[in-house]
């Protein structure tokens, strides 16, 4: 990820560093292509500089994050395109409106089950059982929708490793 934002001289500047670890992509298994990770990656660097603390960037002035969260977002969602699975962009798509929503309506605690639970079902659409964790994934948005009840996705990622550097960075 971190040679894609090098390689845009508006944001070069603006690089953290060290460079932070990937948080989402080693949560999946079988794990994405380099490619896919630092399209995940980048992403949640989108999501994090218009909701959450960078890990990435630092925007050197006033509104700089919206135009570099921007960035990230459509350089993220070309990488995870070009594996050619639609459930998984439109599951991060979602990811992305929904999680814009629950920061506009002031539910934040609900943010750590959307992104771990989408992971969970990234990870799962490459596992033996993806039409049953699709099913519920798709349940568990619903819910999250209609009633604002995250179990659902929480409950989806309770297999994956804790991920304590993506709690920190979705806190504002």
């Amino acid at each position: 990820m971190r040679d894609v934002l090098a390689d845009e001289p508006a944001l070069a500047a603006e690089l953290i560093e060290p460079a932070a670890a990937p948080l989402l992509s080693p949560l999946v298994s079988p794990p994405l292509t380099p490619y896919e990770a630092a399209g995940l990656d980048l992403i949640l660097e989108g999501f994090l500089l218009h909701h959450g603390r960078a890990r990435h960037l630092t925007p050197s002035a006033p509104g700089r994050e919206v135009l570099a969260g921007d960035y990230c977002y459509a350089h993220g969602l070309v990488r995870i395109t070009g594996a050619g699975d639609l459930f998984v962009v439109e599951a991060l798509a979602d990811l992305i409106a929904l999680g814009a929503g629950l920061v506009a309506a002031g539910h934040h605690a609900s943010l750590l089950a959307l992104w771990r639970g989408t992971t969970a079902a990234i990870a799962a659409r490459r596992g033996p059982d993806e039409a049953a964790s699709g099913a519920a994934f798709l349940a568990a948005q619903r819910a999250l929708r209609t009633t604002g009840d995250a179990s659902g996705l929480a409950a989806l990622a309770d297999g994956l490793p804790p991920t304590p550097g993506l709690e920190q960075a979705l806190t504002r």
